[in-house]
């Protein structure tokens, strides 16, 4: 399988991915999240028609920030 790789993409962008993944995941599709071959802080995330290499430090970020917009 092949994955795009958004690790060096803006914040922006990949918050996008983030939140199309969260959208799915909402309506109980599953969310692989695993770590990469080539180590910390690379990660896969899988998701239906998703397959995305990222880095988990952004991901936590983004994650953080979306929980507080979503209490708003």
């Amino acid at each position: 399988m092949e994955r795009k790789n958004i690790m060096m993409e803006p914040e922006q962008e990949k918050a996008k991915v983030y939140e199309e993944i969260d959208a799915l995941f909402r309506q109980g599709k599953s969310v692989t999240i695993k770590e990469h071959k080539s180590g910390f802080p690379a990660v896969t995330v899988d998701c239906e028609d998703i397959h995305i290499l990222t880095d988990i430090i952004s991901l936590e970020k983004w994650w953080v920030v979306w929980k507080k917009q979503e209490r708003r």
